[in-house]
């Protein structure tokens, strides 16, 4: 608590952002009201919730604005899922959020692509080749024996008020 404190102090007690977990949330909320009961499971909130989880593995989609990050993947899902009901529903969302067709339309197609990259065989195991280090004999002698010299430290004991 004491460190949590510490970070809310740095960042001047402003943690009021709203994330595209929310958005996507709020999105989904909104497009459920208007489908038809027998039709409300056809969109799943834990599949585009991996979606934006797989999203959020690249750097690129750190740039996007949330609540377009969030539309992009709902839109998305919609096509995929052919249902049309919803067109009309995606239209009005991006008019009350002010998005921008160009830009909604840019961060589909890098979300699309994210997602067929994530989906496919070449993501699903990392080439083993890139993950080793090669470091010099002289470099892996330094840290071999620098490894020794590090002394721990004892433990900070936590003061109760």
């Amino acid at each position: 608590m004491r460190m949590e404190k510490i970070v809310l102090e740095k960042v001047c007690w402003k943690v009021k952002a709203t994330t595209a977990f929310q958005f996507l949330q709020l999105y989904y909320s909104l497009l459920q009201e208007n489908l038809p009961l027998e039709r409300r499971n056809s969109i799943n909130f834990e599949r585009l919730e991996a979606q934006l989880k797989a999203c959020h593995c690249r750097i690129i989609f750190s740039k996007a604005k949330p609540s377009v990050l969030a539309l992009s993947i709902i839109a998305l899902e919609i096509q995929a899922q052919k249902c049309v009901e919803l067109t009309e529903g995606i239209e009005c969302l991006q008019k009350h959020s002010k998005i921008n067709g160009r830009d909604l339309t840019f961060w589909q197609e890098l979300v699309s692509k994210c997602l067929t990259e994530y989906s496919s065989n070449k993501c699903s195991k990392p080439n083993v080749q890139k993950l080793k280090w090669i470091v010099s004999g002289r470099t892996a002698r330094q840290l071999k024996h620098s490894y020794y010299r590090i002394t721990h430290l004892p433990t900070i004991p936590e003061m109760v008020p």
